[in-house]
């Protein structure tokens, strides 16, 4: 995406004293195990990175994947000293698919996915929650964190035009659908975080593993 390509250099400096206190207090809500394997889905510079790899230990495998390759080419240089494995990959979430998660990292498979401001700024991001959900274990645990705007001010609207992102689209919507205990709850003090709120979704996949919810 020539976008964040383009905004890679910046957006460390710019985004990540603001972003960090949330990712704090969301990834509280995520229920993962030492040696377990985390797709972070538009993982964009790897500002996860170092929350996850606490989580998962030098026995976890993070997995990493970005539309952007001027991201990824920050994630590539993000150091987890004695942290789990870590594999990057570039392309469109909405076209993941177990084989190619396979092929570009060995495993088919995840024990839980995390997105972080990422399915708002996506094209479809129906299609990307379908796609990240079917290669989930069932029992695994997906997390959302995202920033919401109901009504979307000109203050959003604005943000909106810069990111391309869309703060009236309802992330959590397919989680909720899908999920067996679906939660979700708006990270105060948020309200008019670049014109919306944060809010964090989080759910399990059943694990007599149905198939995932077609677009409404």
């Amino acid at each position: 995406m020539p976008l964040y390509d383009f905004l890679a250099p910046a957006y460390d400096p710019a985004f990540e004293r603001i972003y960090s206190p949330f990712r704090q207090r969301a990834f509280e809500k995520l229920s993962v195990s030492l040696g377990a394997s985390v797709l972070d889905l538009a993982c964009g510079s790897g500002q996860n990175f170092p929350l996850l790899a606490r989580r998962i230990g030098s026995q976890g495998h993070l997995i990493g994947l970005d539309i952007s390759r001027g991201m990824l080419r920050y994630a590539r240089q993000r150091s987890l000293l004695d942290g789990p494995r870590v594999s990057l990959m570039q392309g469109d979430a909405a076209y993941l698919t177990p084989s190619i998660l396979e092929a570009e990292t060995g495993a088919s498979s995840v024990d839980a996915v995390v997105s972080t401001y990422g399915l708002t700024s996506m094209r479809d991001p129906e299609a990307a929650f379908r796609a990240s959900w079917n290669v989930l274990k069932p029992g695994g645990g997906y997390l959302i964190l995202d920033i919401h705007a109901s009504p979307r001010t000109l203050h959003a609207r604005a943000v909106e035009w810069v990111t391309r992102s869309n703060f009236g689209e309802s992330a959590w919507r397919p989680l909720r659908d899908a999920a067996t205990d679906f939660r979700m709850d708006y990270l105060d003090p948020s309200a008019h975080l670049f014109g919306g709120r944060v809010f964090v979704a989080w759910g399990t996949k059943p694990r007599a593993a149905a198939p995932s919810p077609c677009p409404s």
